[in-house]
């Protein structure tokens, strides 16, 4: 399995071109169930590309939610998602902000749905090189849209207390 993390290019592994035109799902889960659990974290972070992007970077960056959702399905170990969600891109934004910037609702489920309630609090209020928190990207115009992003999959209290982190912040 060397070949998934070695470089094609100064810019991507095989990985990386999987995550970013994988349409089917089916190539991105036969890879990773060829591999064992111990071998996702270090396969899925790897850091090529100029904008060190991992390939969950760039399934996020092509809206391919479904690959996104087939990755952190396979991902057994919560403590290994949290992992891989945090780490920041060349900008120093991770996967939940960059499913922000553009929009991609579905992901930001996926990545709701992937980590506990203290981890997802964790990633809401990371503050990014901008100087600028999930919350605070997604609420520049009213918190609701903050909120109605989230709210259908944990109780509100992780949102309200990222929201207070936010407001904290800004102060």
């Amino acid at each position: 399995m060397i070949f998934l993390h070695t470089k094609l290019s100064a810019l991507s592994t095989s990985l990386h071109l999987i995550a970013g035109y994988e349409k089917t799902r089916e190539t991105i889960k036969t890879v990773l169930e060829l591999v064992s659990e111990d071998q996702h974290h270090h396969l899925l972070s790897v850091q090529t590309t100029g904008l060190q992007e991992t390939p969950l970077h760039l399934v996020c960056e092509f809206y391919n939610s479904a690959v996104l959702e087939v990755i952190m399905s396979l991902v057994t170990s919560e403590q290994t998602r949290y992992k891989l969600l945090q780490i920041p891109n060349f900008p120093r934004m991770i996967l939940l902000h960059d499913a922000a910037m553009i929009n991609a609702t579905q992901a930001i489920r996926i990545i709701a749905h992937s980590v506990s309630s203290n981890h997802l609090i964790h990633l809401l209020t990371i503050i990014v090189e901008d100087g600028h928190t999930y919350v605070q990207r997604t609420a520049t115009e009213s918190k609701q849209e903050a909120e109605k992003l989230l709210q259908d999959y944990y109780t509100t209290a992780p949102i309200d207390i990222a929201l207070q982190q936010a407001d904290e912040t800004r102060k």
